[in-house]
């Protein structure tokens, strides 16, 4: 309501002050229970921001990206193929190398028989050369280099027969079993396990069952020596000693020859 003066101004007699329905100020109390209870203001939703489109690939990057690729590629072939050579190599090296000792080995002992071999021959020469003059020249000092030498490469030579061909060992066998009393029941051979197996292939199990023989390697024995035992007797073949007989009966064949025609 708007209020109206009279001419001197003044307020006109009966006139009231509207009235003012103010609220009640809020209490402490009233405030911190509305707070509590009235929903917080939600935020104001934001816009989504525009996505980026993709910027279109360029030339240049396919072929960086295509470099990459291939450079990634080849560096991971080459470390496969390095290590793959590698182990390669090392198997073949240990292969070569396996191979090469087996080469060098038997080389070197070839080398060394034929060494031995040739030593010998020359000491043997040597001995030719000198009984070529007259015997009364031949001291007993020569003599017995003779027959030392002799018997040595005989059994040199006997050796290497019995470790290369069968026949000698047949052979022994031969004579063992023609030496041996009449017998009854089983056989067994004891030699030396190369001679055994060398039998074997001559001998299978049902001819050794046959005959009543049994092989048995033995440590003990030398290639082309041989033990045979009965129920009843036992005989020893010995290669050694077998070389010393027929030394011994040519020695003395010989002698006696010598003699003869120094008495002539």
């Amino acid at each position: 309501m708007s209020r109206e003066y009279d001419a001197k101004g003044r307020i006109p007699a009966g006139w009231q002050w509207p009235e003012l329905n103010l609220p009640e100020p809020e209490q402490p109390e009233q405030a911190a229970f509305r707070l509590r209870h009235e929903p917080e203001p939600l935020a104001p939703e934001q816009e989504p921001e525009a996505e980026m489109a993709p910027e279109p690939l360029t030339a240049e990057a396919l072929e960086a990206i295509r470099q990459a690729a291939y450079e990634e590629g080849h560096a991971e072939g080459k470390e496969q193929g390095l290590a793959e050579g590698r182990e390669e190599g090392r198997l073949k090296g240990m292969q070569e190398g396996h191979e090469a000792g087996l080469q060098q080995g038997l080389e070197q002992g070839l080398a060394d028989g034929e060494a031995q071999m040739q030593a010998l021959l020359e000491r043997w020469n040597t001995l030719t050369e000198q009984l070529q003059a007259p015997l009364a020249t031949i001291d007993h000092t020569v003599e017995q280099s003779l027959v030392i030498m002799a018997m040595e490469l005989a059994r040199n030579l006997l050796k290497a027969e019995a470790t290369t061909s069968p026949k000698l060992l047949l052979a022994t066998v031969q004579e063992a079993l023609q030496a041996l009393p009449h017998h009854e029941g089983t056989l067994t051979f004891y030699l030396h396990a190369e001679d055994m197996a060398m039998l074997q292939a001559r001998y299978d199990e049902a001819a050794q069952a046959k005959r009543g023989w049994e092989f048995v390697a033995e440590p003990g024995l030398e290639r082309g020596e041989l033990r045979l035992n009965t129920a009843m007797s036992q005989l020893d073949v010995s290669m050694a000693s077998r070389i010393d007989e027929l030394m011994a009966n040519f020695i003395k064949a010989n002698w006696n020859r010598f003699h003869d025609t120094d008495a002539g």
